[in-house]
Parts: structure tokens; C-alpha cells; sequence
């Protein structure tokens, strides 16, 4: 079944964060995320990504 235009799909499983990084605000959140997690933050909400990115 395909999604339609307007549904946001789920991220694919190789791309889920293990939820193991804490949010800290700023830059340190970033840092302590391994690259799957931030790409699914980076995917799922740009704004708080480039927030976290500009620290």
C-alpha cells in the first residue's frame, strides 16, 4: 500500500535512532548522537536539526 501525498511515513528501520542520546539543549544533543539518529532527526524535523547544528 502506498502512502498518500500528505501522510508523513515512518523512517526506514536502518535509519531509527536507538533513542540511547539524551536532548540536551544546543550543540552538545548533536554531538552525542551517532549519525543514524541525527540523519532521522535531520528527516523528521529540519528546523530543531539545524537548531541543534548552529548550537
Amino acid at each position: 500500500m502506498e502512502p498518500k501525498q500528505n501522510e508523513p511515513t515512518a523512517p526506514a528501520p536502518y535509519a531509527a535512532g536507538t533513542g540511547t542520546a539524551a536532548m540536551l539543549p544546543g550543540r552538545e544533543a548533536l554531538d552525542r548522537m551517532n549519525y543514524r539518529e541525527r540523519l532521522a532527526l535531520k528527516h523528521s524535523d529540519p528546523a530543531t536539526y539545524e537548531q541543534l547544528r548552529r548550537g
